[in-house]
């Protein structure tokens, strides 16, 4: 039986040219933020380091979201309680009441457009089965040449270009989970009987980037912001339905 789809969180995140000295912004982005999220975490990493490596973090004030910033992107985190894990649509208002905060941020850094922007999606699926089943399932929907007698796991990637400008990128996998050990020493032992929980984990990823590597003038916006929360939830809810149908 697939249980209701647990949504466990959101990113969105705006991407732009490597800006090496960003962590110097720090006061003026927590001016921009500090009514929301808390006093920024500064990581003390040179400048050379890899470019997606954190420079500054920012909690919100409730706990529920962080606010990254990299020499390249900008990204609203965002994790679900259980009550608003079954509820999308508290996290779309969420997001879409906070997301405008990285474009507020990205006037503040010189020389930084948004060249693409996107949203990735986590969603779990429970089902009341025991591992082969769930593998069977999944197997007979996407891969239905697939022996899946000795099939211990299983990851599935798409990418669809959407309307000629995005990619929709959907990730099947197959997951389970275990009673958190009180003390963890060393290499935990993970036996498939023990699981607690298992099913299906969706991720989606929704982006503008296709028509940022195709166009050379191309430059994403804050207009686009309704459109790709709206169709990265409806590309994961479709796969939800496919399953679960």
């Amino acid at each position: 039986m697939v249980e209701k789809p647990r949504y466990i969180r959101n990113s969105f995140s705006v991407f732009f040219q490597r800006q090496p000295t960003i962590r110097r912004k720090a006061n003026e982005i927590e001016d921009i933020l500090k009514e929301q999220y808390a006093q920024p975490q500064i990581i003390p990493v040179p400048d050379g380091l890899d470019p997606e490596v954190p420079r500054i973090i920012f909690g919100s004030k409730r706990g529920f979201s962080q606010i990254i910033v990299s020499q390249i992107n900008l990204a609203l985190n965002v994790v679900y309680s259980p009550d608003w894990q079954e509820e999308i649509s508290r996290g779309k208002g969420y997001m879409l009441e906070r997301i405008p905060l990285l474009f507020k941020v990205l006037e503040v850094i010189e020389e930084a457009k948004p060249d693409f922007c996107g949203l990735m999606t986590q969603v779990r699926l429970s089902i009341k089965a025991d591992k082969e089943a769930i593998l069977g399932h999944i197997t007979k929907l996407f891969l239905q040449d697939t022996d899946i007698k000795d099939l211990h796991d299983i990851q599935l990637k798409t990418t669809t270009i959407i309307s000629g400008r995005f990619f929709s990128n959907i990730t099947l996998r197959y997951y389970q989970a275990w009673k958190a050990e009180e003390t963890q020493q060393g290499v935990l032992r993970l036996p498939d009987k023990e699981a607690l929980e298992r099913g299906i984990e969706i991720e989606g990823d929704f982006n503008d980037r296709y028509m940022f590597n195709e166009k050379r003038d191309y430059f994403s916006g804050e207009d686009l912001v309704e459109k790709i929360v709206d169709s990265g939830l409806a590309e994961v809810h479709k796969t939800i339905e496919r399953l679960r149908g």
